[in-house]
């Protein structure tokens, strides 16, 4: 694989639901790896998400998607635009070119860069990029409306034998969801050692006067974590009342992350579960509530991308079970047994996407410089 650029951009109300290793169950959710999306995340490599085992790699299809990947192999190459995790895009691609010997370049970086980069490569018609997964729903949509974007073919989208749920996650605008990016709160452990019990706990005065971290609004999924999740489990007014704690500002939950962990602050809104980083040695702690936030990712494969047989392999390649164990770590996957995985997309808190506009992003972008002085 080769990364041509990189760029940063789950809730506990009883103690008793925080994270361990282990399939879903009653009283706890499974762990597995991802590290700095939106988009969000943090955290370095993990032996479990790098291993030598390949995997799943789901239908093998018929005689024509064989020609496909035949096609694919050929061309040699498919470049990847993500907002993902670096280190879940990373195995990703070392997946792929284990099993196809297609190398992945890859483009990591916030949806709004993403964006701007390929509206200049359709303008210009100099495309780079094949494939982009990105958090933005209404962007996917008007990619789509505007040809943008073509159907994916692979059989993991279209074998009976498949365990993706393409009546409800692909899309009329030729976008399909890929997973979704699971985000919670964490402390750290050496500056507030009785930790938090919810997201209410941001509020106790100790952590005021910047020993709390929160992301700055970037993407369409900001309109939904804190124009409405905040609100469900935090309680009405709960944004107002946190920027009277005069949190610090990061500009992902990669650098939030790390804050935490150097003890920077010593509370974070918007991390990744913090099972991994706990378990290797640094200070931090995170937990999950009943209502799991994650921003849902939608996954283009592009009209006129340099690489289509490529990209429709590698899109293919994103929802299987091989896939989606490199995808899914700490996130939630989009099917069901991925060890890696935190949980799975439908027990993730609904979004409403209608809401989740580019002109939404500017209002809380707005509201946001009023409540904590940007």
């Amino acid at each position: 694989m080769k990364f041509l650029r990189q760029r940063s951009n789950p809730e506990r109300p009883g103690r008793s639901r925080s994270l361990r290793p282990g399939g879903i169950a009653t009283t706890a959710i499974a762990i597995g790896v991802v590290a700095t999306m939106l988009t969000a995340c943090g955290g370095g490599g993990d032996e479990r998400i790098a291993s030598d085992s390949v995997g799943d790699t789901g239908p093998a299809g018929d005689e024509s998607w064989q020609q496909v990947v035949d096609a694919a192999k050929a061309e040699g190459e498919v470049t990847l635009y993500s907002s993902n995790a670096a280190d879940a895009i990373a195995e990703l691609a070392r997946r792929f070119e284990a099993d196809y010997d297609i190398t992945v370049n890859i483009v990591r970086d916030v949806d709004a860069n993403l964006h701007q980069k390929i509206d200049a490569e359709n303008k210009t018609g100099n495309r780079v990029a094949d494939v982009v997964t990105q958090a933005t729903v209404s962007w996917a949509q008007e990619l789509g409306a505007a040809g943008g974007a073509v159907e994916p073919v692979g059989p993991a989208f279209t074998d009976s034998a498949s365990e993706y749920d393409a009546d409800t996650l692909m899309r009329e605008s030729n976008d399909f969801v890929t997973g979704a990016s699971v985000l919670t709160y964490g402390w750290n452990t050496d500056r507030y050692p009785n930790g938090l019990e919810g997201y209410e706990s941001m509020l106790d005065p100790d952590l005021s006067g910047g020993k709390i971290g929160i992301v700055l609004p970037t993407s369409t999924a900001h309109v939904d974590f804190y124009g409405s999740y905040l609100e469900q489990v935090g309680g009405e007014g709960f944004l107002d009342k946190l920027a009277e704690q005069k949190p610090r500002i990061y500009p992902g939950a990669l650098p939030l992350a790390q804050a935490l962990a150097s003890g920077e602050i010593a509370a974070a809104v918007f991390v990744q579960d913090q099972t991994s980083e706990r378990e290797t040695g640094a200070p931090v702690d995170s937990a999950f509530g009943d209502l799991i936030w994650g921003g849902w990712m939608y996954t283009s494969i592009l009209a006129g991308a340099p690489h289509p047989n490529a990209a429709q392999v590698l899109a293919n390649y994103m929802i299987t079970p091989a896939g989606q164990e490199a995808l899914s770590f700490r996130n939630a996957a989009v099917l069901p047994d991925i060890t890696s995985a935190v949980t799975t997309i439908d027990k993730v808190a609904p979004q409403d996407t209608a809401a989740m506009t580019p002109e939404a992003l500017e209002q809380l972008k707005v509201r946001f410089g009023q409540l904590f002085n940007q």
